[in-house]
Formats: C-alpha cells, sequence, structure tokens
C-alpha cells in the first residue's frame, strides 16, 4: 500500500541550557520574495525623486509624502527581512512564557506571566490563502498565529502561519510546562 508520506513538522525544538526552545522559521511566501524587492526597488526611486524635490524647493505637501514613504518603505523593508531571515522562539522560563522575534542580529521578545496565562489552544487558522494575515515582524498587536491564549482580559496569538496539527504539536509539548494554561 502507498500511504500519502506524512511529512515534516516546519519548526525545530531546540535543547538549551535554559530547558526547550522552539524555533519557527518564518514561512518562505516566495511570490512576495520576488515582488517586493522591486516594489521596494520603485519605491527607493521614488523617494529619491521626492527628496531631491523637496531639497531644491520645500514643499509641504511632498514633506508629509515622504513620512508616508519612509513608513512604506520601513514595512516592506521589514517584511522581506522576516521572510528571507526571521524566526520566531517560544519558551517556558521560570514558568512564564517567553516569545521572541529574530532576524539578522535584530530581536524583540516578549514575557508573559505563566500564572495568567490560560486557555492555551490552537488558532483555527483561515483555510482560503486570502484570508491570511502578513505576519508583522516584532509586533505583537495583530491577531495572526495559530496558537492563542487568554492572558488576563486579552486574546493573544504566537505562531504565525503554522499548520493546525504543528499548532497542537506546540500546544501540547507547552502543556507539559505551562499545565494551568490548558483549557479545564
Amino acid at each position: 500500500m502507498n500511504y500519502v508520506p506524512i511529512g515534516a513538522e516546519r519548526f525545530f525544538v531546540e535543547h538549551t541550557a535554559g530547558g526547550e526552545l522552539i524555533r519557527i522559521p518564518a514561512r518562505k511566501q516566495f511570490f512576495a520574495m520576488l515582488f517586493l524587492p522591486v516594489c521596494i526597488a520603485l519605491w527607493t526611486a521614488g523617494g529619491i525623486a521626492a527628496i531631491h524635490s523637496l531639497l531644491t524647493g520645500f514643499q509641504l505637501f511632498i514633506a508629509f509624502w515622504l513620512c508616508g514613504w519612509a513608513i512604506g518603505w520601513l514595512a516592506v523593508a521589514s517584511a522581506l527581512l522576516w521572510m528571507f531571515a526571521g524566526s520566531e522562539t517560544i519558551s517556558v522560563v521560570g514558568g512564564d512564557l517567553e516569545i521572541a522575534h529574530h532576524a539578522l542580529g535584530f530581536s524583540r521578545r516578549w514575557i508573559y506571566q505563566g500564572t495568567r496565562i490560560s486557555s492555551l489552544r490552537i488558532a483555527n487558522q483561515p483555510v482560503w490563502p486570502f484570508q491570511n494575515r502578513w505576519p508583522i515582524p516584532f509586533v505583537r498587536t495583530a491577531p495572526n498565529g495559530s496558537i492563542k491564549f487568554n492572558y488576563g482580559p486579552r486574546t493573544m496569538y504566537i505562531a504565525a502561519d503554522l499548520d493546525d496539527g504543528e499548532a497542537q504539536m506546540i500546544v501540547d509539548k507547552l502543556g507539559t510546562y505551562l499545565p494551568q494554561a490548558l483549557p479545564r
């Protein structure tokens, strides 16, 4: 009988001096990885032209437009950086949940008090690909992730772009360290 191959999960468990660390590499979105460099090159050319125009004669609209240009450029550059070299790490340190984003030496981490975490579960992701939210690296405000938990009155999302099966494997592993966080 020829069974469908199971495949490997997209995350890695690393054993460190502080315990186990779950590392989730950023999902490589190949169309975006081809399109966004062209977009950022054209966006950069437009910004250089606007800066040159601003230097030759100040215009309030151009100055305002350049503020939006800079925000857009940073958003696209961070998305590219994330796709090429980003990863999210999840670990339990001293009974607390630590989430971190890493990319080329940049990192940001969030620590959640373990006793305040409840209802750790998978977050059913949309099955239609265009309903997925693009991950925003280094920002925790977007409801984007394969795993969610209640933290006091708020619902937090972690582990972006995993399948439900992979998310369940991580929930089970975290449940051994944070049993009070699992739904009752």
